[in-house]
């Protein structure tokens, strides 16, 4: 306690500055407006920085959680869409009414792990048959589409991506009839290949090309890139069509992966035809 005393006598000049400064700042800002408003905007500018910078660093480590509500949303927002019904015109006899059923559903998921310099690439999600995963369901990103699920365990799915040889589905183009087929030679992770479209058919640079109503695995008008080179050769019966994915498979987080709700139907339909014949 002496040795307290004896610091405080020794620097009594010191607190009693500190102590006359400090009354004299209270002063100016409790009797002077102009002071008093410069302070008190200085110090809600710098409470205002502190929150601002707090806030940046809780909204980084809830990142997860928002992609996650990102996700749900977008996908209540994809069942939405006309794609994702189909008219039921009903007896149209007796009932001229007609009304949207859906057709597809969608379940999201991440990617965990993905390839793109194999010839055969192929992406591994979080979800899988406990989720409602199956088989030769479609996979796609927020910018197109991704693959088609080869095979699902009961917390994880295998995907064949589009940049896989193995890989084919039949495209549209934008004003055009044409029927082709989507192909990867292997090249680059940015561009595919359109294959048998009539080099007497009308395709420009520059179209946009989306899947076609073909299809049970993915809906009609996904986006699958736009045309950047067309050749035409005098020996050959087709064009060369070059092809821009809008997916970056290089870069690929959130997918989500499609239920046809029709898809059941229609392959019990086929296998008969196939046991028929």
């Amino acid at each position: 306690m002496r040795n307290f005393f004896l610091f405080i006598q020794r620097y009594s000049h010191f607190f009693l500055f500190l102590i006359l400064e400090s009354l004299a700042f209270y002063i100016i800002y409790t009797f002077n407006i102009y002071h008093h408003a410069v302070i008190l905007n200085t110090s809600n500018n710098v409470n205002g920085n502190i929150i601002k910078q707090r806030a940046n660093i809780t909204r980084y480590f809830t990142l997860a959680d928002e992609n996650i509500r990102l996700q749900n949303e977008n996908n209540e927002l994809r069942k939405q869409i006309i794609e994702s019904y189909y008219i039921d015109k009903g007896d149209t006899i007796r009932n001229t009414d007609t009304s949207f059923r859906q057709k597809f559903t969608y379940i999201t998921g991440n990617v965990i792990q993905n390839s793109t310099d194999k010839i055969n690439n192929y992406l591994t999600i979080d979800k899988g048959t406990r989720h409602g995963v199956k088989k030769n369901m479609g996979v796609i990103c927020p910018e197109g589409i991704v693959g088609i699920v080869v095979v699902a365990s009961e917390n994880f799915s295998i995907a064949m991506s589009v940049l896989n040889s193995k890989f084919k589905i039949t495209p549209k183009l934008a004003g055009n009839s044409s029927i082709g087929r989507i192909v990867w030679k292997g090249n680059s992770p940015f561009f595919v290949n359109i294959e048998g479209v009539n080099k007497f058919n009308t395709v420009k640079k520059g179209e946009i090309v989306k899947t076609s109503p073909y299809s049970t695995i993915f809906p009609e008008n996904v986006m699958i890139g736009k045309i950047t080179e067309v050749k035409s050769s005098v020996t050959e019966t087709f064009l060369t069509i070059k092809v821009k994915l809008s997916s970056n498979f290089t870069n690929l987080r959130s997918v989500y992966i499609i239920n046809n709700l029709q898809r059941n139907e229609i392959e019990t339909l086929e296998n008969q035809l196939e046991i028929d014949n």
